[in-house]
């Protein structure tokens, strides 16, 4: 049953009418291209069908292949135009114009046996170029890439078969498999396109259907409806439909670009508008492996890896770290005593913000200055540098603090192993802590060459924005000097990886113990409560200038669901909002009390 579609660059009437055939209860069974503009077909599953400017004759026999039952499954137009044309019905009937003569033959072959053909596609190169797929599992190609005839045999193993092939503009290695068990493979396609293949495929169901038009800039997939996942515990629901449907009510048009990840039982993506505008190089897709820098929500991964690191070294988050920093860095018995439990929450007597370069000569000045125990210095927002006295030896009320993670860059590369006395000592220190991240965080979980600079290539990497975009965007750079309290490039994919397994509690990252001692103890974390008394455990982060600006956040949410969102500019209309509140106020729209 297809009943959820997603349309690009295609012509506004053929949009209208895919959504007037589910309306109608006629779930389209095929949408189909002709070269030109406003050229298309779209059949549905009733065998209603609807065309547009498609050549008369072809209109004609559609009706003659309509009759005693029979309905239509599958119209086709080779590149080249004109009156060319394949038409294939439910009884095995089809009608063929101006194609290859080997095609037309090879579709007898592929009738016999009570086999039936099902799909017919022509790559857009034209000449003798073609795919036929019949009722039984069979199919035939010529002269189509031959990486993707391999992958139709991988993906017709286990009593699958191929219901679809694709091939979009301007040809070459780029095509779309997709066979009956909900498997799919794309390659060269545009990278929307197989965005929105994963999104409907895992939040609304099984992809039926792809299509791209004539002139190579548009294309069409349609799904199943019948996934719906809903995410409960004794207290009430949260429909993952329906946070990103308030997600996309809130930012579509309103930012330059952003990409989510949702999820309960498995994780989804969904990503739109723009990584890159047409300022900076040319437009690029912010597509869900995307990097971009996260601000603070580093933090949240830097927690991760000071629980996993100290837990392998046997080191107790209860312990001072006066023992575990290099032997020139000449601590007051105040900083000495501060535990790995007080940095990670906060707590640690430090009261000023840290918004300051955090490179290794800044925190280690900052970590070996003499504490005064007669002041009581009150905590320091971000507007303030450098306060004096920034130790408070009798406060450890939670203060939020750059200092405390940054820190950890230098603490667990020491306690794992590292020592190094050279003028590269905070490189060598540096490089080992993302490492380490990589090692015990990321590569468990399959998010792999995760790094705190700008990924390779640099088209991979999302600017950030003032709305609408149309100025140049801020460019972060490599953040790996100063890595910890911020500094990490993440995607929502690699993010979505990390989340969904502490969302599932099947220790990859954290044990069950170490889990829960995070949440309750807001290791990492700035929120385990929302206003409304439900669970929201979450860590955002954002930073701007005068050229635009990032918002990040990752959560835990409810009876089971987590979340992440990343924006890369301002919201349109909304002055200080960001990512967290998009996000928390998409979960509370979307749960329901029992």
């Amino acid at each position: 049953m297809v009943s959820a579609y997603f349309n690009r660059n295609i012509p506004d009437e053929c949009h209208q009418k895919i959504g007037e055939f589910i309306a109608a209860g006629n779930e389209p069974v095929c949408v189909a291209f002709a070269p030109g503009a406003n050229r298309w077909s779209i059949v549905g599953k009733n065998g209603g069908y609807f065309n547009r400017n498609i050549p008369d004759e072809c209109h004609q026999k559609m009706a003659e292949l309509s009759k005693n039952g029979a309905r239509i499954v599958c119209v086709a137009f080779p590149p080249e135009g004109g009156n060319r044309w394949s038409i294939v019905n439910s009884h095995g009937g089809y009608l063929n114009r101006n194609i290859p003569d080997e095609c037309h033959q090879k579709m007898a072959e592929l009738s016999k046996n009570g086999a039936r053909i099902v799909w017919v596609a022509f790559p857009p190169e034209g000449g003798n170029r073609w795919s036929i797929v019949n009722s039984h599992g069979g199919y035939l190609n010529r002269n189509i890439p031959d990486e993707c005839h391999t992958k139709m045999a991988e993906l017709s193993k286990n009593g699958a078969r191929i219901v679809r092939v694709a091939f979009p503009k301007p040809g070459g290695n780029r095509w779309s498999v997709i066979n009956d068990k909900g498997g799919y493979f794309n390659r060269g396609i545009p990278d929307e396109a197989h965005m929105m293949m994963g999104f409907l495929a895992g939040v609304h169901g099984q992809v039926r259907h792809i299509a791209f038009d004539g002139d190579g800039s548009g294309w069409s997939i349609l799904s199943d409806g019948n996934k719906n996942e809903k995410v409960c515990d004794q207290a009430g629901c949260v429909s993952i439909v329906e946070m990103y449907r308030q997600i996309t009510r809130r930012l579509d048009g309103k930012v330059v670009g952003y990409a989510c990840s949702l999820g309960g039982a498995h994780p989804t993506y969904l990503s739109r508008g723009q990584a890159r505008t047409s300022v900076d190089g040319g437009s690029r897709f912010f597509a869900p492996f995307t990097k971009t820098t996260v601000a603070s929500v580093s933090k949240f991964v830097t927690a991760l890896v000071a629980i996993k690191v100290l837990a392998k070294n046997k080191v107790s988050l209860g312990d001072p770290i006066g023992s575990h920093l290099p032997p020139d860095w000449n601590l007051d018995p105040v900083v000495a005593a501060i535990t790995f439990r007080e940095l990670l929450s906060h707590r640690s007597g430090i009261k000023d913000y840290g918004n300051v370069s955090q490179e290794y000569d800044k925190v280690k000045a900052f970590f070996t200055q003499r504490v005064d125990t007669s002041k009581n210095t009150a905590c320091q927002g971000a507007a303030m540098v450098d306060p004096p006295d920034a130790i408070n030896a009798n406060d450890k009320s939670p203060c939020y603090s750059n200092y405390n993670f940054a820190i950890f860059r230098i603490l667990l590369p020491w306690i794992d192993g590292v020592r190094d006395n050279s003028a590269q000592r905070a490189s060598k220190l540096a490089d080992a802590f993302v490492r380490l991240a990589q090692q015990h965080v990321f590569e468990p979980v399959g998010a792999i060459g995760v790094q705190a600079k700008p990924p390779s290539p640099a088209s991979d990497q999302a600017y950030s924005y003032v709305f609408p975009g149309s100025s140049s965007g801020e460019e972060w750079g490599d953040g790996t000097l100063g890595v910890g309290a911020a500094g990490w490039y993440l995607s929502i994919e690699d993010v979505g990886k990390v989340l969904h397994s502490l969302n599932r509690d099947d220790e990859r990252i954290l044990t069950h113990t170490q889990l829960a001692d995070m949440e309750a103890a807001s290791l990492g974390w700035d929120v385990t409560r929302d206003g409304n008394g439900l669970r929201w455990v979450e860590k955002n982060g954002g930073w701007g200038t005068g050229k635009g600006s990032v918002s990040t956040s990752v959560a835990l949410m409810g009876p089971g669901v987590y979340g992440a969102l990343f924006i890369n500019s301002n919201i349109s209309g909304e002055s200080g909002v960001g990512a967290d509140a998009v996000l928390h106020d998409a979960f509370v729209a979307a749960y329901q009390k029992r």
